[in-house]
């Protein structure tokens, strides 16, 4: 008789929208009593084989065991538990550890599976919400890649270790209203020739998020490819910014305003969103009809960006991730585009993610500091970042250094 008390689930898998036939799957989980040994049914089951997750992963890797897709994720998930005991553990609630169902995607023209944990994932829900595997993902500078009917995005051809795959301009609009520019980008002719054409040369504003190299030095020039001459819209550096990073608007936006484009029956109106933090101008964007944040270098898919004094502020960061999630409950946001790296889906559970692991690592510095009371940056960012590479370390002193300037204000060391 089966030890019902003694199976828990594991998870729950869904097929994948684009796949003609679906099932609703969970997976069990149980502990193999002593001296079993397992024996196939050679229809679903076949040649049974104990081994362990990681070893399966990596003979599949190297083509000697052939494994379907949901098997390679439920494998990566259990090779990060010690034992069977944690296992059991982590699943002795009522609730399976995760539940999926995939989106699929193309990358380099192939078909390829991405699950809710995945960076991809929020952007095919947004282009492909009912599972057309219809979207390619690969990372180009030389079209647009449209996400909805009055949005596309042109990513800037600047790759590299802070920037990712570039900086993503987003274009917003359509033939009726004319467009709005978010982000031009680095002073880079190509891109802004680019989105000049994407907008057939009627753009009515460009707005950049902040003053930093790789987002508003490509304003003027565009501005100077149009016959209207659209006006520069933001927030102006502060005092605090380094040279390299003054930045004049036409006209400083006030938080809380909103932009509007309008023409033929169609709107798209803007909410801006000062959000301090990351830069002391920094601000965000929510589309309102389209219930979409637009978070700058506030948000990063893939990374978590620099807080660097005296422009940059940790507490300030940390009270801005709280208005932006306050703006997904205003306005029922689901996704937020930032400007490196593809769409984020799950938008409040992400900016709550992020908020956990800024105070996570903050953690991590209170107890660098006590360990070493006398120590410099130096000497913290090894303890405190020590899941870092070293080779980042240089990159992390940075936000380290505003983390501690915060843990002095609030007394948080002892």
């Amino acid at each position: 008789m089966l030890a019902a008390d003694q199976v828990f689930v594991l998870a729950h898998w869904i097929t994948d929208r684009d796949l003609p036939r679906r099932f609703d799957v969970p997976f069990l989980v149980a502990r193999m009593p002593q001296g079993q040994a397992p024996v196939a049914d050679e229809a679903e089951q076949f040649e049974p084989v104990w081994v362990r997750p990681a070893d399966a992963l990596a003979r599949h890797k190297a083509a000697q065991f052939f494994m379907i897709f949901p098997t390679i994720r439920t494998l990566e998930r259990l090779e990060q538990f010690a034992s069977v005991e944690a296992v059991l553990a982590a699943c002795a609630g009522e609730q399976p550890l995760w539940t999926s169902c995939p989106r699929a995607g193309l990358v380099q023209g192939a078909e390829a599976r991405f699950m809710e944990h995945e960076m991809q994932y929020g952007e095919l829900a947004l282009v492909c919400p009912d599972g057309q595997l219809l979207h390619h993902l690969d990372w180009n500078t030389d079209q647009p890649v449209p996400l909805l009917k009055n949005l596309v995005r042109l990513t800037a051809p600047n790759p590299g270790v802070m920037t990712g795959p570039g900086t993503n301009s987003y274009v917003v609009g359509d033939p009726d209203t004319g467009y709005l520019v978010i982000d031009p980008g680095p002073d880079e002719p190509e891109h802004q020739q680019r989105l000049w054409r994407a907008t057939n040369g009627d753009i009515r504003m460009i707005v950049c998020t902040h003053s930093h190299l790789d987002h508003s030095p490509g304003a003027r020039p565009l501005q100077a490819l149009c016959r209207a001459r659209p006006p520069i819209l933001g927030l102006p550096s502060a005092p605090t910014a380094r040279p390299a990073s003054a930045f004049t608007p036409d006209q400083a936006l006030a938080d809380g305003q909103v932009l509007t484009l309008s023409g033929n029956g169609s709107t798209h109106s803007l909410q801006v969103i000062h959000t301090p933090g990351h830069a002391a101008n920094h601000l965000c964007l929510v589309l309102l009809e389209d219930s979409l944040l637009f978070s700058g270098d506030h948000i990063l898919n893939g990374s978590t960006t620099v807080v660097d004094p005296p422009d940059g502020d940790m507490t300030a960061y940390l009270d801005s991730l709280d208005r932006l999630s306050a703006a997904c409950d205003a306005h029922a946001i689901e996704f937020i585009l930032p400007a490196h790296g593809h769409v984020l889906g799950w938008a409040k559970q992400a900016i709550h993610k992020l908020k956990a692991h800024r105070l996570q690592r903050e953690a991590r510095i209170v107890a660098a500091m006590r360990e070493r009371p006398a120590g410099t940056l130096e000497d913290w960012v090894e303890l405190a970042y020590a899941d870092v590479p070293p080779r980042m370390w240089p990159v992390a002193k940075r936000s380290l250094l505003a983390h501690v300037q915060r843990i002095e204000a609030l007394q948080l060391a002892g």
